[in-house]
């Protein structure tokens, strides 16, 4: 639906319209507990709680066609209604959950120390790290992720719907109407994400917007997961907020805006993995260089202070071309991330 079509949006409201009585999604309930299986006017009514029939119904008419069916033996919902059901089920429009703060296992990408916490609130799922006071992650994630799971739960349940959702996405598939998605680049990011730009997928039926990093996107590339494999390492086995490539775009090169083509490196065994995406988010290059170039940054790192080109970037730590002159702690920061890293063949 579109802001400029006034007939979608007005076909929206009446049908949100009908949906505003309790005995009716009652009706929708019922047939959704069901299970696919057709029930007859007197059964149905019988697990509704409206006492007259005229009034049931009425009420039942109101829901035909759009979300109920009938048929010679009885109703069931339509897809429409299934879709409905299952959001009311799920709490999708009433469901609020909160999880305090809570320690889990890693380390920080930032610092490599090991006081990591998570949390959520206000639908975000956030991994903050104790000594840095780095926000590692900050994920928007539906409640029912949250509900009836305790914390480890969690963490293991947002792992697994993250990457499921970038996969979906990936396939061309939306994750909540199964409808056609399309792909594009944008760089208006959330200051508290780690990006200057992220993938994104936008449905063309409900227009759900499913946004994830080039890293992401690009580990699921059959050479980078063989490159991966080859040397003992498996990024699916890590959580989720230790790829550095899946948080930040520490490892991502912009080779140009227009059009978008973006290049993610990984390592592992003193070797790296270039994994080239286009503008419509697919990898259509790899190459595995031999040897690390982490001596060479190094090396450059000293050489542009006593030049004065660097400067610290203030949401991730990288370096930009400038006149300012880091400080001796930066450079000690960046020698322990690189120490890190080659140790975890990051």
């Amino acid at each position: 639906m579109t802001a400029d079509d006034p007939d979608e949006a007005r076909d929206a409201a009446e049908a949100f319209a009908l949906l505003g009585d309790a005995s009716r999604l009652e009706i929708l309930d019922a047939l959704h507990e069901a299970q696919g299986t057709l029930l007859a006017f007197a059964e149905l009514h019988r697990r509704v709680d409206v006492r007259d029939s005229a009034q049931f119904n009425y009420h039942l008419k109101q829901l035909r066609p759009r979300f109920v069916a009938k048929a010679d033996d009885g109703y069931e919902l339509t897809a429409a209604g299934r879709r409905l059901a299952r959001a009311v089920t799920a709490g999708t429009y009433t469901d609020e959950q909160r999880l305090e703060p809570f320690d889990i296992e890693g380390e920080c990408i930032d610092c490599g120390a090991t006081a990591l916490s998570a949390a959520y609130e206000d639908e975000r799922f956030t991994v903050t790290c104790g000594d840095c006071a780095a926000t590692v992650l900050a994920v928007r994630m539906p409640p029912t992720v949250v509900r009836d799971r305790d914390p480890d739960e969690v963490v293991d349940a947002f792992d697994r719907w993250s990457r499921l959702g970038t996969e979906q996405a990936a396939q061309g598939l939306c994750g909540d109407c199964g409808g056609v998605v399309e792909p594009s680049v944008t760089e208006d990011v959330h200051e508290s994400i780690r990006y200057d730009a992220l993938a994104v997928f936008d449905c063309t039926v409900c227009g759900r917007r499913t946004m994830t990093s080039f890293g992401a996107l690009a580990s699921r590339h059959p050479a980078v997961e063989a490159f991966h494999r080859e040397r003992g390492v498996s990024l699916r086995e890590r959580p989720y907020w230790e790829v550095s490539q899946y948080v930040t775009d520490e490892h991502v090169e912009y080779v140009s805006r227009d059009p978008w083509r973006v290049q993610v490196r990984f390592h592992a065994d003193g070797d790296s993995c270039v994994a080239e995406l286009d503008g419509d988010l697919e990898v259509d290059r790899t190459e595995v260089v031999e040897g690390h170039p982490r001596t060479e940054r190094l090396n450059r790192l000293f050489s542009c202070r006593r030049a004065g080109a660097l400067r610290e970037h203030p949401r991730h730590h990288c370096t930009l071309a400038t006149g300012y002159v880091p400080s001796t702690t930066f450079i000690v920061t960046q020698l322990r991330n690189i120490w890190y890293k080659k140790r975890y063949a990051i």
